[in-house]
């Protein structure tokens, strides 16, 4: 049986707009791909642990560091998303596997039930 967690965690729609605010839409558009792993794993709803990572090809700070797979649903600027990132041992995202985005809640936790 998979268990999802229920997190708490306030939603990143208030950075978004700061970084409209300050540097324009297209530019910050391209901040929050650029960088999403973290606003998305920031902003997640969600979260269900899927396993280990393990590594094809280790380079010496992967080989030192354990990392998760951890799918998740998040909610930012209007969009639903669900995905898979890899996180550290602190909790914090490391990479962001994949990604995809949905008009609805309900679309992007099935989803994440799918998720492997």
């Amino acid at each position: 049986m998979d268990v999802v967690y229920a997190i708490g965690i306030e939603r990143c729609d208030g950075r978004v707009e700061e970084l409209r605010a300050e540097f324009g839409s297209v530019l910050a558009d391209r901040i929050v791909e650029a960088e999403a792993a973290e606003f998305l794993w920031e902003a997640r709803v969600l979260e269900r642990y899927l396993g280990q990572h393990v590594a094809s090809v280790l380079d010496d700070e992967e080989a030192s560091q354990e990392l998760s797979r951890v799918g998740f649903v998040s909610a930012l600027d209007g969009r639903w998303y669900a995905g898979i990132c890899l996180v550290d041992g602190e909790g914090a995202a490391v990479d962001l596997l994949w990604k995809r985005s949905f008009e609805s809640y309900g679309e992007a936790r099935l989803e994440l039930h799918r998720a492997r």
